[in-house]
């Protein structure tokens, strides 16, 4: 979610149900609920924020196959919401959590069926992650500045407890048996300037479902991003000179840091076949192996809009071109050498990518 877009609003104050099925030459059908989405990439697009445009796309791994709106036509023409904000799997069911209205809709992942939704006690819904028996939501309210991470049993949907905590409650992961909450990040000033509201990355025990311990990172650049690759968080910190990749011990409350030397203002981290590739907000995409202090090589000289989604999957790239008013397009690009592959159009505000 665009938090400025958020923080304009406040100050401030039907899509046609339809998928569209694309291969090289572009058409339209209509899908029942035989189709299967696995074997692909799982799109969320976020929508707007006074109309319930938000839905769900997916593309097939080959790229040759693309169907948009897959929650509706799944599901009766129902209307997601209008702001998909996450999106997270277990076992066969994906869980999307929407910001508005608060509510996880949980569906199954192959087919898209709903199954049930879950709203009990959520508040700003962001994003969510699974531990065990049990699932954790981060809850960020930009009015009433209430931040929480609520607890649910993944066999009921029952609410368990809310976890308070100060400064924010953004991405939160699963690593190395413990629950790692992103507690501090970028806040606004009445003009729209970024500063940073902390240093904090919060570690949650989910045995007792308390906090053990509050780790903090240097007091430089904003904190940005948190990732979880092969049982390990995390945390990227963009700088005006500098920028950081913090690895997160939640045994002890330490970390290791990774320092980009000379690359201001990295936007976003991702991991994929033991590579970090993160992108600067001038649109540059860059890789470098995990654990090396080699210079991070170049990828994309510039990748192509405003890319708002951004992730990596199976040595490829993905790009959205985001629009929040309009249907938006996703570059992906090859993972080695930054050919575009393919591009497509998704859905408004595209966000996010998950393989399925």
């Amino acid at each position: 979610m665009n938090i400025r877009k958020i923080l304009s609003f406040a100050a401030a104050t039907m899509l046609l149900f339809n998928v569209s099925c694309s291969t090289d030459s572009s058409y339209e059908e209509t899908i029942d609920g035989t189709v299967r989405f696995d074997s692909g990439v799982l799109i969320t697009n976020e929508g707007g924020f006074t109309t319930t445009t938000s839905e769900v796309s997916y593309v097939s791994n080959n790229l040759a196959t693309v169907f948009n709106k897959i929650y509706g036509a799944s599901n009766n023409n129902e209307p997601l919401g209008k702001v998909l904000q996450s999106m997270g799997f277990n076992g066969d069911r994906a869980y999307l959590v929407s910001n508005l209205p608060n509510k996880i809709e949980i569906v199954n992942r192959f087919t898209f069926k709903k199954q049930t939704t879950v709203t009990a006690n959520l508040d700003g819904a962001r994003y969510i992650a699974f531990s065990g028996n049990q699932y954790y939501v981060t809850n960020s309210n930009f009015t009433t500045l209430k931040r929480k991470l609520n607890v649910y049993n993944i066999s009921d949907n029952s609410f368990v407890k809310s976890i308070d905590l100060t400064n924010a409650a953004e991405k939160v992961v699963e690593a190395s048996g413990s629950i790692v909450v992103q507690s501090d990040g970028i806040g606004y000033d009445a003009i729209g300037n970024p500063f940073p509201t902390g240093y904090t990355v919060t570690v949650v025990n989910p045995t007792t479902n308390t906090i053990s311990k509050t780790i903090n990172l240097p007091t430089e650049g904003i904190i940005k991003d948190l990732i979880s690759y092969k049982g390990n968080a995390y945390v990227l910190v963009s700088g005006d000179t500098n920028s950081f990749i913090y690895k997160i011990n939640t045994a002890n409350g330490t970390y290791e840091t990774t320092t980009l030397t000379a690359m201001p203002k990295v936007q976003k981290l991702r991991a994929d076949n033991d590579k970090f590739y993160f992108i600067t907000n001038t649109n540059k995409i860059y890789a470098m192996t995990i654990g090396s202090s080699t210079v991070p090589t170049k990828i994309i000289a510039t990748a192509v809009g405003n890319v708002y989604g951004f992730d990596v999957i199976d040595g490829k790239i993905f790009a959205a071109d985001a629009s929040y008013t309009t249907d938006g397009k996703v570059n992906v690009y090859d993972a080695v050498n930054g050919t575009l592959l393919k591009n497509f159009t998704a859905g408004i505000g595209t966000n996010g990518f998950y393989k399925n």
